[in-house]
């Protein structure tokens, strides 16, 4: 991708971050930030774990330890360095989603095609990098310094590593980010299946033993980091305080997401059961998507890191914005997608009324907490509509390359 857009890009989220009002309006909308990811949370479990106070007791940071480490660095260095960082962190995301576009052409190249697709050349990768930096999910997500920023380039590092043939490393780096934000376990099975498609560079080794081989590395990356973890804070205590955190629905600040409004309403005897269905649905998709897409493991990484930023107990815009980075990637879809303008509409009115629905809440004192739970269904509507949406026009496009003659014609099931 031409530097004149990592620039452009780099010095937009630098001003942002020196603007103070901004910056620190960013930093505590509950659209952009979680508990599980607040910057501000951050520097209170930094402050405590300087003063040689355990971090977890309070029960405001939720961290994973690593960051206290990375921070605690940060500290030595002058203050420009941490929005460098995240605005680094996001230049290399999306220099990656160039790499990872490239690499999918020169694969898919090959592949049957559609009469009309021959010869057609598809979208630019650099497309793809702009469509992200230049994307508001996206930049909002790093001048509010959510830590999120780190969970998506770990994602979207496990991706490269994998198309490259990296098993070490594609495995580290989804270990990494399960490590960080617990969800994205469910991403194992994709990355397995990049590996094992396009990544085994004509390795003649079965593929249960590279499948072995890659499930062996990821539980020894991921108990690594569990016991640096260990190492760093002395205790386990960060393990109930991040991921106990993020099952249990300890903390029900609001958030963009579906959980926090529903668990302030349950009743305390269901609260088990109703974790355990909620909890369960975001992760029971990995394997049908996996199974029947098997073909596609870069889509099936784009549909569950949607799933996720749907269905998450603390969701926020940078999950949106991840998986939307994903989707220009498979441009040859966009065809057959039928709800575009209706999703489009969905997304700016929730981003629209999120903000005053919000305000008329906390500050006006002229609404209530339906006021936003009622606007985050939109937003999680449009979400929905998008994945279901992009899932049919996969489908139908597989249908009609397997099956020219039904182009255009309606398909019927008896």
């Amino acid at each position: 991708m031409s530097p004149l857009l990592y620039i452009p890009a780099f010095a937009i989220r630098l001003a942002l971050f020196h603007i103070p009002a901004i910056a620190e309006t960013l930093a505590s909308r509950v659209e952009i930030v979680t508990p599980i990811t607040s910057y501000k949370r951050l520097t209170e479990g930094l402050y405590l774990f300087e003063s040689h106070v355990p971090p977890y007791d309070g029960g405001v940071f939720h961290q994973s330890p690593i960051f206290l480490a990375l921070f605690q660095l940060l500290n030595f260095l002058p203050s420009i360095t941490v929005p460098i960082l995240y605005a680094l962190t996001d230049i290399t995301i999306a220099y990656l989603l160039t790499e990872i576009t490239t690499k999918k052409q020169a694969i898919y190249g090959v592949k049957p095609k559609l009469e009309v697709e021959k010869g057609a050349k598809g979208i630019e990768p650099w497309v793809v990098g702009a469509l992200y930096l230049f994307n508001p999910l996206s930049i909002l997500s790093c001048v509010s310094k959510s830590t999120l920023i780190f969970t998506n380039a770990s994602i979207v590092l496990a991706v490269y590593y994998a198309l490259q043939g990296e098993k070490s490393l594609g495995m580290f780096w989804v270990a990494m980010a399960s490590y960080l934000s617990f969800y994205p376990a469910m991403l194992v099975a994709p990355i397995i299946l990049i590996i094992l498609n396009w990544g085994a560079n004509g390795s003649t080794i079965l593929k249960k033993d590279i499948v072995l081989h890659c499930v062996l590395l990821y539980a020894t990356w991921l108990a690594a980091l569990l016991f640096l973890s260990y190492q760093l804070v002395g205790s386990w205590d960060f393990m109930g305080a991040t991921y106990g955190v993020i099952i249990f629905l300890s903390d029900l600040t609001p958030n963009v997401g579906l959980f926090w409004y529903f668990f302030i309403e349950m009743f305390d005897q269901f609260r088990p059961f109703f974790l355990v269905v909620f909890q369960l649905h975001a992760f029971i998709f990995a394997a049908p998507l996996s199974i029947k897409l098997s073909e596609h493991p870069i889509f099936v990484t784009f549909m569950l890191c949607g799933i996720m930023g749907i269905f998450k107990s603390y969701p926020s815009i940078g999950d949106a914005a991840l998986y939307l980075a994903f989707l220009p990637i498979h441009d040859e879809l966009l065809k057959y997608m039928r709800y575009g303008f209706l999703t489009a509409n969905l997304f700016l009115y929730a981003s629209t009324l999120g903000p005053i629905f919000w305000h008329l809440w906390i500050y006006a004192g002229s609404g209530n907490a339906n006021f936003f739970y009622a606007i985050t269904l939109v937003y999680n509507i449009g979400q929905i509509l998008l994945l279901v949406d992009v899932m049919y026009a996969m489908l139908r496009r597989s249908f009609d390359v397997e099956h020219p003659e039904s182009l255009g014609k309606e398909v019927v099931q008896k």
